[in-house]
């Protein structure tokens, strides 16, 4: 499933094959207020990590179903972000 991070520069490091902790902050909530959403989801690509501003960068995840569906239900505008595992 396409990813948008927060931090699009993030993007620079991760490769496919890493494993990564996905974090979440829903729309609305402070930014403090982190949930862990997917722990160690495998990255499948890095599209756009050269530094797109166009909105085109996406990091794609291999999410179980659970995993995908609270992540397409969470609020527009939902910030997300990555802790790189081992």
């Amino acid at each position: 499933m396409p990813i948008r991070l927060a931090e699009p520069a993030a993007l620079a490091v991760l490769r496919p094959g890493a494993r990564v902790d996905l974090l979440v902050v829903p729309a609305g909530r402070a930014t403090g207020t982190a949930t862990l959403l997917a722990p160690r989801a495998l990255v499948l690509d890095v599209v756009g990590a050269a530094g797109a501003v166009d909105g085109s960068s996406a990091l794609y995840l291999a999410l179980r179903p659970e995993q995908a569906q609270r992540a397409v239900g969470l609020p527009e505008g939902s910030r997300f972000a990555v802790v790189v595992r081992e």
